[in-house]
């Protein structure tokens, strides 16, 4: 449709993949919205990644996007995940992408194919632990910037470090449980007073 111009049947193609979009294929319609010039079914698709960040991102299709797309998404504020998720995933995709170019899986070479976009993981906005075990451990960091992030973590007050800490979509690296309801009554009672939950 795009090839021969026919404008009908790009925006019939359009509505048929937003019908079907969902978070198992959101990553990889939006490379093709990309690629085919479709900013609307971009958005979309970024929009849908925001939602359902967590199953997005185990989908088959997010190791298979371009670095391009990848750095759009890891520069959004608005991922509904924890930031240690979001670079286990990046790991992931660094290991198929130096499998795509047919170079061994080392840490300087996941480093060198996430390139500049490694400065779009927000470390801060793990917690200590998560960023000992995870991030720390797996050489995709400089030495200087590990101990940067550790004084970070630990010094008050917080030197400055070369990643952001903005928050994505009020996500502060710590899992939250709000308990509605801390006392459930089984019976129900009337008594000419507003209904409500006791």
């Amino acid at each position: 449709a795009k090839k021969y111009a026919v404008a009908a049947l790009e925006q019939a193609c359009v509505e048929f993949l937003k019908k079907n979009l969902n978070s198992e294929n959101a990553f990889m319609l939006l490379t093709q919205a990309r690629l085919f010039d479709e900013p609307q079914l971009a958005a979309i698709c970024l929009e849908t990644i925001d939602k359902n960040t967590t199953e997005a991102l185990s989908a088959e299709g997010f190791t298979d996007i371009d670095l391009e797309t990848l750095t759009a998404v890891l520069q959004r504020d608005t991922l509904g995940i924890r930031e240690v998720k979001l670079f286990k995933a990046v790991c992931r995709w660094t290991e198929a992408e130096c499998t795509r170019r047919g170079i061994e899986v080392t840490p300087a070479n996941q480093r060198e194919v996430l390139g500049d976009s490694l400065g779009l993981i927000r470390f801060p906005l793990m917690t200590v632990e998560e960023f000992a075990v995870e991030a720390a451990q797996t050489g995709l960091l400089e030495d200087r910037e590990v101990v940067a992030l550790f004084l970070h973590f630990t010094v008050d007050p917080k030197p400055p470090v070369t990643f952001s800490d903005v928050p994505r979509c009020c996500l502060t690296g710590k899992e939250q449980v709000v308990s509605r309801f801390v006392h459930i009554e089984h019976r129900w009672g009337y008594s000419g007073t507003s209904d409500r939950i006791r």
